[in-house]
């Protein structure tokens, strides 16, 4: 068996350790005596280091040295994981959470995507192919991160400890993964303009989306749940479970729907209405309504991720693909740093129905450009 498959697992022990932390990292920063603004100002930088040092990177360094790359951010995220359970003090942990990169969105737009991404698209290059496969490698994370949300109805220190333990075995699993052939270090001028333009473009759309989707941080769903409803960590674990589950369950039917109406329509006509539905979580004062809208947003706003993926990866030369997805993985990033500070302190003090509609009106803007730009392409990529 190609080793590379290896892959679906680290997605997945990643993905458990970002399932617990997407819930209660706000929650967990505040109970150790960080104010909901300062949690948020957290988050924020955690976002912002995560992305510049993501940007650095997949612009200097290319394939050849995912492996090493890989090892080194496996380390953090198990510094940060380790120091939060072992540490104690508010400001020491804030500094761990920062370290891991911890607590910002179960999907994992991080620096392990950048090179993931383009040695999963390697195996295989046929393109209905590489959709499936994307979709698996997208359902492995979630499926995880529920269960990750459902340790935490056994307790807190439970999730934590073996988040601790899945970092450390993410460290072990890249050793086997293969030195992949490639290009080591990124020269500009070697990058075709095809792919620039491409870097360029999808980076600024996905940026829109990121900051829509930075009002509606799933650790700052929670705490909404949390303030609003008066809901428990046991609870709020419990409903997010439900939620990744949702979402693979869509994931695992996104190559069909793609294969039938094209990649970019997947995206937009799965996107649009699951903004619809953002708005609509806070407008009725019932927890049930709410969850059900929660639930519905949630059946389609992460169709688009693997559609996406394998969108990017098929639309350039292979030799630029870490370049793309990485430059494009950091703008996005980059752009969510800048509302989860706003939508923290708007949660806090009133649980506040303006993070929902604002991050949900700018991405439906969104999707309307995504499918101007992008349509005639549409086609080629099924």
């Amino acid at each position: 068996m190609d080793r590379r498959y290896l892959l679906f697992l680290t997605k997945a022990l990643r993905g458990f350790v970002y399932g617990v932390f997407s819930v209660i990292i706000f929650i967990y920063l505040i109970d150790n005596n960080i104010s909901a603004p300062y949690a948020g100002l957290i988050v924020t930088l955690s976002i912002v280091l995560n992305s510049l040092v993501t940007f650095y990177i997949t612009s200097n360094y290319g394939d050849g040295y995912s492996k090493e790359i890989l090892i080194i951010f496996s380390i953090l995220l198990a510094i940060g994981t380790t120091g939060l359970v072992l540490v104690q003090g508010g400001l020491f942990k804030a500094l761990f959470s920062i370290i891991g990169a911890l607590g910002v969105n179960p999907s994992d737009n991080t620096i392990f995507a950048s090179y993931e991404q383009p040695l999963i698209s390697k195996i295989i290059e046929k393109q209905h192919r590489k959709n499936i496969i994307f979709s698996y490698y997208t359902l492995s994370g979630y499926i995880a991160s529920s269960i990750g949300a459902a340790s935490l109805y056994f307790g807190l220190n439970y999730s934590l400890e073996i988040s601790v333990i899945f970092s450390i075995l993410t460290i072990m699993l890249y050793f086997f993964i293969p030195r992949i052939e490639g290009r080591k270090r990124i020269i500009k001028e070697q990058i075709k303009e095809k792919s620039k333009k491409t870097a360029r473009d999808v980076s600024l759309l996905f940026s829109m989306d990121a900051v829509g989707g930075g009002f509606v941080l799933q650790s700052l769903i929670a705490l909404w749940f949390k303030i609003r409803y008066h809901l428990n960590v046991s609870q709020l674990g419990l409903i997010f479970f439900v939620v990744d589950i949702i979402i693979a369950v869509s994931i695992l039917i996104t190559p069909a729907i793609s294969k039938r109406i094209g990649l970019i329509r997947t995206m937009v006509y799965s996107h649009l209405p699951s903004n619809i539905f953002l708005i609509m979580i806070p407008i009725f004062p019932n927890v049930y309504v709410s969850l059900l809208f929660l639930f519905l947003r949630q059946s389609l706003s992460q169709m688009d991720v693997p559609t996406r993926q394998s969108y990017l990866n098929s639309v350039v030369d292979k030799d630029d693909r870490s370049y793309v997805v990485g430059v494009s993985n950091a703008s996005r990033s980059i752009a969510q740093s800048s509302t989860p500070y706003i939508s923290s302190y708007l949660i806090s003090f009133a649980a506040s129905a303006v993070p929902f509609i604002a991050g949900g009106s700018i991405k439906i803007a969104y999707d309307l450009l995504l499918f101007n730009r992008f349509r005639r392409e549409n086609e080629k990529y099924d």
